[in-house]
């Protein structure tokens, strides 16, 4: 397994350096490197502020997992992790040691609405928020919410800044390098803070993060609820601007895919209590057009006297601010249609919303190459280790020979060069035909690692033909690295694809000798 080769070359790089005092700052940084590789993928939420970055958390959650700040700046970077319970703990920029705090002071510690000096005076120390939560989606992926990309701030968000002694660049600055950081990313972009189109092209192409790409990134449309009413469906105008995009020049080179959400109504779904399902009910009693106009004056709805609408202000207030208005002529609809129940109404809420199909897709997209992804940036990272040296030819020789034990699976390990190809199929490198070129994503993982998944049939599929499956493909495989039509790149491609059957080959033919192994032989 590539897992098992993996360690045994930290162990090897530990090895060589040994037990000098010289070289204590290198073995510290391949212990984080090899913990990393063993710890959940971390994906970070990265885009403009107010884009609905904690909003999307709040939906992959299932609920109000993190604050969402609405009129201040969410400045903090909020980590999410799985644990037992839901805990609190803050990390601060000098040097002090981590401090456990209740769960009940994230919003104070995230949203920033509190403007008194002690509270200032925290706030600024504080380098990054770790919360645990039970949820079983964080058990394959920690969640890194990040402030923002902004190069421009709203009025709030410019008092909160200069409350608390901070600038642009610092909000741009913490952004950064929590991506930097994380193994895989998510850029969120928001249809509600562009004027046009052309305006949310540009923060799309001018996102700027480094080590974004295909394999490593995908995108969010938010806020598609704001398409509506002047659409009565916000999802499929959604698709329709996300097509657009995706159809820019070089968009395919930094993002996998981009996904529409109508992220409020995600996270309103994940919290529906049983008095918004009874609520949600009543309004359904009212005809959709009637419902509609009432929920088209947001404010007037949330607060206005409505005699023949049997719902209290305080009640239809609460509602919008959570569902939104097209959330809450979403829920009406499928009340109508047959959610007869609070679990059937949040189910059918959830997939409406699109965030059941997105979460799937981080879980398959990210998650089949979770293991590839972490080593291939820790290998990436290692490259720089020899400079940790002390200048002595000997320290220096004895660091590279450290690193070499680990940055030469890049060049030992079949799975690196399947990563390469797939980096170069999204950068437009490899020009394969379609066929192929689902060919080449099947066999490299995207769908999974099983032999069935590899090979795009059933799961009940029998062995007979599955292997014969293999060879067929194997052989077509073969066909192409000899057809005089590629070079380059994309022979290249044909040749790595070749070898994939042929391992997969090999372990249908030797089940014994596989039969511990995982995704990456």
């Amino acid at each position: 397994m590539l897992h098992d080769r993996a360690a045994a070359a930290f162990d090897a790089a530990g090895q060589l350096l040994g037990p000098a005092a010289e070289f204590d700052e290198a073995r510290a940084l391949l212990a984080e490197q090899r913990a990393r590789i063993a710890a959940p993928l971390r994906i970070a939420l990265v885009g403009r502020v107010s884009s609905g970055k904690s909003t999307l958390a709040n939906a992959l959650l299932g609920g109000e997992r993190v604050p969402t700040g609405i009129e201040e700046l969410t400045y903090n970077v909020n980590w999410l992790r799985h644990g037992p319970a839901r805990t609190l703990t803050v990390h601060f920029t000098d040097g002090s040691p981590p401090e456990r705090r209740d769960i009940d002071e994230l919003e104070k510690l995230t949203v920033r609405a509190r403007r008194t000096p002690e509270l200032a005076e925290l706030l600024r120390r504080i380098d990054y928020l770790e919360i645990t939560d039970p949820h079983p989606y964080l058990r394959a992926f920690d969640l890194v919410d990040t402030p923002g990309l902004d190069s421009h701030f709203g009025e709030d968000s410019a008092n909160t800044l200069r409350f608390l002694a901070l600038d642009e660049g610092d909000v741009r600055a913490a952004t950064l390098g929590q991506a930097a950081k994380a193994d895989a990313l998510v850029l969120v972009f928001a249809r509600g803070l562009a004027s046009s189109e052309e305006e949310l092209l540009r923060d799309f192409t001018g996102a700027d993060v480094s080590g974004a790409g295909p394999v490593t990134t995908v995108g969010a449309l938010t806020k598609v609820e704001l398409f509506w009413p002047a659409h009565d469906d916000p999802l499929a105008e959604g698709r329709r601007v996300a097509g657009r995009l995706m159809g820019a020049a070089g968009a395919r080179r930094l993002l996998y895919d981009l996904c529409p959400l109508a992220s409020l109504v995600g996270a309103a779904a994940g919290s529906c209590t049983d008095d918004d399902f009874a609520d949600l009910v009543t309004l359904a009693g009212l005809s959709p057009r009637d419902l509609e106009d009432r929920v088209y004056f947001g404010a007037e709805f949330a607060a206005g006297e409505m005699p023949d609408v049997p719902v209290p202000a305080a009640r239809r207030r609460a509602l919008h601010s959570r569902f939104g208005g097209y959330g809450i002529v979403l829920a009406a609809r499928l009340v109508r249609e047959g959610a007869d129940t609070r679990e059937a109404l949040r189910a059918e809420l959830y997939r409406s919303s699109g965030m059941a199909d997105f979460r799937t897709l981080l879980a398959d997209h990210f998650g089949h190459r979770a293991e590839l992804v972490k080593l291939a940036r820790s290998v990436t990272y290692l490259k720089s280790l020899p400079d940790l040296g002390d200048g002595a030819p000997r320290a220096r020789a004895t660091l590279q020979r450290a690193a070499a034990a680990v940055t030469r699976l890049e060049h030992s390990e079949h799975a690196f060069a399947e990563l390469a190809v797939l980096r170069g199929h999204y950068s437009g490198a490899v020009a394969l035909e379609p066929p192929e070129a689902a060919d080449l994503l099947r066999i490299t993982g995207e769908y999974g690692h099983a032999p069935h998944e590899l090979l795009g049939l059933s799961a009940d599929a029998r062995d007979t033909e599955t292997a014969a499956r293999a060879r067929e493909r194997l052989t077509h495989w073969a066909g192409l690295t000899a057809d005089p039509v590629y070079s380059g790149a994309t022979r290249r491609a044909c040749q790595v694809v070749r070898r994939s059957y042929e391992m997969l080959v090999d372990r249908l033919d030797r089940p014994d000798r596989h039969r511990s192994s995982g995704p990456y032989e």
